[in-house]
C-alpha cells in the first residue's frame, strides 16, 4: 500500500519534538538581544537627563552630560 502513498492509521510512531541546532541558535540568539538591550540600558542611564533612559535631551539648550 505505500507504494500507492495509502498508510495505515497507526502505521507509523509518532516521533516526539526534540530540540536541534535551529533551537539552539534561538536560544542564543535572544540572550544575545537580551544582552544588548541591557547595554543599550546602561549606557542610556548614563547619557540621558536625569538618569531616565526613556527620556530625551531638549531640542534646544545646553546639554549636561555625566
Amino acid at each position: 500500500m505505500s507504494q500507492l502513498g495509502m498508510q495505515l492509521p497507526g502505521s507509523q510512531a509518532r516521533r516526539q519534538a526534540s530540540l536541534n541546532v535551529y533551537t539552539g541558535l534561538l536560544l542564543v540568539a535572544v540572550l544575545a538581544l537580551g544582552a544588548a538591550v541591557g547595554v543599550a540600558w546602561v549606557n542610556g542611564v548614563r547619557v540621558a537627563p536625569g538618569g531616565q533612559p526613556w527620556k530625551t535631551h531638549p531640542a534646544s539648550g545646553p546639554l549636561q552630560l555625566k
